[in-house]
């Protein structure tokens, strides 16, 4: 589906990250650790200190931002490009908002924070860099076995929901980072992603799901969702995911009633 780099090759020497579940996204030295809302306020606030273009490949031609809020400086990731749908080959900066705002909406905790901003008089999403994280690619290659393999797994179906929801390349494994210490799974780059295709991707089947992702898919409201995407997503985009969510609670259903509740969802 996607011919450029990956982000994996980029996100692999700055911040360094906690556990987003227990409150925390990233930590450093001296530092209290911050939670989403106030990396997405440093995202929006913090002073544009430089920028570093035309130092990534690809079709989003992403910038590197350095950014300061008179304590600290944290680098970020700006992608631009806007060429949304019904447009030939789309990409747009607005599907990686979408993403981290359904991501927000549903309580999942696998896309790190991005917001619309302006830099340059150019419109986009910054999103935040990680470090100290490698890609499902790096750790297959080199054999490493997580330190709990059941949790693990857990995140990569987690994740296989959510790109089914979002209708993002199943499980690309450059775009799934693994934090070397907590193993804190993350799903980035969606700038391809939400087409309006009333159906579950290709070969990304779903065979279970957590409790919590389930009863938070059950309890989100169409309403909900348009209201939070409709700046990000065209309304054919935002039909196909609302038929994507019914058809993903609707597979759950079925493997509970075919495999018990016990076999088909997990804590």
């Amino acid at each position: 589906m996607k011919s450029k780099i990956g982000w994996g090759t980029v996100f692999l020497f700055l911040i360094f990250l906690g556990n987003l579940s227990s409150g925390a996204l990233c930590r450093e030295t001296n530092q209290e650790p911050l939670n989403q809302e106030e990396l997405e306020n440093y995202l929006r606030t913090a002073k544009v200190v430089s920028v570093t273009k035309d130092s990534e490949k690809g079709r989003t031609a992403p910038w590197k931002i350095e950014l300061d809020d008179g304590k600290i400086q944290r680098p970020g990731f700006f992608k631009y490009v806007n060429r949304p749908r019904p447009g030939v080959m789309p990409t747009s900066y607005k599907y990686e908002i979408a993403a981290y705002k359904l991501n927000k909406l549903l309580d999942l905790n696998c896309v790190p924070p991005v917001v619309g901003r302006e830099i340059e008089e150019i419109k986009g999403s910054l999103q935040i860099y990680l470090v100290d994280c490698v890609t499902r690619t790096v750790l297959e290659k080199k054999k490493t076995e997580a330190p709990d393999p059941v949790k693990y797994q857990n995140a990569l179906d987690e994740i296989k929901i959510f790109e089914n929801l979002t209708y993002n390349e199943c499980q690309k494994k450059d775009d799934i980072l693994i934090h070397k210490e907590t193993w804190q799974v993350w799903r980035v780059d969606f700038s391809e992603a939400f087409s309006p295709t009333s159906e579950l991707l290709p070969g990304c089947e779903i065979t279970r799901c957590s409790r919590k992702l389930y009863q938070n898919l059950l309890q989100l409201k169409n309403d909900a969702i348009k209201n939070a995407l409709n700046l990000y997503l065209n309304p054919e985009e935002i039909d196909a995911l609302l038929d994507r969510k019914e058809m993903i609670i609707e597979k759950i259903k079925k493997l509970i009633a075919a495999k018990g509740e016990e076999a088909a969802l997990f804590s």
